[in-house]
């Protein structure tokens, strides 16, 4: 284990927290609750002195899962991942990843591992061969026999001046993104070459699109709007495929199109339809996946969510109905209905179905649902005690969540914790 940073101060529930005694820590959270006394900036310190015991004491077999569930607020977690780091384990590797995306650990300082003998240690090098001078080294490391290190090296490309792309790293992603025995190594690639761009690579997507499985497919379909893409041939495909295709791929190069200042209008009008035409009559899985990433702001899409909401309505299919009225929270014309219909969702029981309801209003900002959400938090489903804690930060009450500190789930002790931390986070970038 490693010795935990803070010191032995504070306040009994601080120091509860810090000897892991969670019976007493609970207790204490109780006792502040009844009086009132807890706040959001206390309950945020609090959560930050149970994440940082959890990940330094964290046993061999659970270290790396501990260090993931920090994963939203590594930032502020920022010095005890870098103490976890000393351990040379595949959790220090992990915390070294994820100090290398909140920007706190240099390229420079990763790619000293570049040549370490593990292969968790070995990926956070290549993540760092993103410099003109790391190109041999880059696509050495992109054949690797780890798929760790492949997909860090595709990583490293992708953050790699675009101008200093080889023919030969051209060649060598389109061969993984067709070969790679692992699908995300694979879809990885595709999002290397989106970046690099320009003419050889859209004749390569176009060749992969051909003999391509889903993962691929749908990582071209997003790629053929990129700007690198669809400024030098993407514009093409990316109109057929809106225009003719469905699934997946389509729905996501649809969702990206609309969003794209560039894309000429023939083609967004083409997206806004898929998109709306699939939420109202595609299959299951795909209606939910256009409502979830369509924009509210077309017109068509709007509609097509007032539909959905009503085919789904009385019974038929409860969880469309909330996926759409939780979308048409966002419509100023449908926000007061919407409310009404989630209300009574979220009171029918205390399933996941009522916990989605319960999220929607939370994110919205409707406080007349926190005394359900509240109860949700000594929910048996660990899942819906932490969809608790999230929705309690959204409506502006995350110390109310802080009960979740005390958990006896380690999981839902460190998740909690970095919501409550994430919370403050948001509440500070509103100011």
């Amino acid at each position: 284990m490693l010795a935990i940073v803070a010191g032995c101060g504070g306040s009994p529930a601080m120091r509860a927290a810090e000897r892991g005694d969670w019976a007493a820590l609970r207790a204490r959270i109780a006792d502040a609750h009844r009086t009132g006394k807890l706040t959001n900036a206390e309950a945020t310190d609090l959560a930050r002195k149970v994440a940082r015991r959890e990940i330094a004491t964290a046993p061999a077999n659970r270290a790396v899962a501990r260090v993931r569930d920090v994963s939203g607020c590594a930032r502020e977690l920022d010095g005890v991942l870098s103490s976890r780091m000393d351990v040379h384990d595949d959790a220090g590797a992990e915390a070294a990843w994820m100090r290398i995306d909140s920007g706190e650990l240099g390229l420079g300082s990763a790619r000293s591992y570049t040549g370490d003998a593990t292969d968790a240690w070995r990926a956070v090098g290549a993540r760092g061969l993103s410099r003109k001078k790391d190109a041999q080294a880059r696509l050495a490391a992109m054949g690797d026999g780890s798929p760790r290190v492949r997909r860090a090296a595709m990583r490293a490309s992708a953050d790699a001046d675009p101008d200093d792309a080889t023919d030969a790293e051209v060649e060598l992603l389109a061969t993984v993104a067709r070969v790679d025995p692992e699908g995300i190594v694979r879809s990885d690639a595709v999002h290397a070459l989106a970046s690099i761009g320009g003419e050889k690579v859209v004749a390569k997507l176009r060749d992969l699109w051909t003999n391509g499985d889903d993962g691929v497919r749908e990582a071209i379909a997003v790629a053929w709007s990129s700007p690198r893409v669809y400024a030098h041939g993407g514009a093409e495909p990316l109109r057929l495929l809106v225009a003719a295709e469905h699934g997946p791929g389509a729905i996501e190069a649809a969702s990206a199109a609309s969003r794209q200042e560039k894309v000429e209008p023939a083609i967004r009008s083409s997206s806004v339809a898929l998109l709306a035409r699939t939420i109202v009559s595609g299959s299951r899985r795909d209606r939910l996946h256009a409502m979830s990433i369509a924009p509210l702001a077309e017109p068509d899409i709007v509609e097509a969510f007032r539909k959905a909401a009503k085919d789904g309505s009385g019974g038929s299919d409860r969880e469309m109905e909330i996926a759409a009225q939780a979308r048409l929270l966002g419509s100023a014309p449908d926000r007061a209905a919407a409310i009404q219909v989630l209300e009574v969702r979220a009171g029918e029981d205390t399933g996941r179905l009522a916990v989605n309801a319960r999220t929607a209003l939370a994110n919205a900002g409707h406080l007349r649902i926190q005394a359900w959400i509240e109860r949700d938090l000594a929910a048996h489903d660990p899942w819906i005690r932490l969809q608790a804690a999230a929705s309690l930060g959204a409506l502006g009450r995350a110390a109310r969540g802080a009960p979740l500190l005390a958990d006896a789930d380690p999981e839902v002790r460190t998740r909690a914790a970095c919501t409550l931390i994430m919370a403050s986070r948001i509440k500070s970038t509103n100011r």
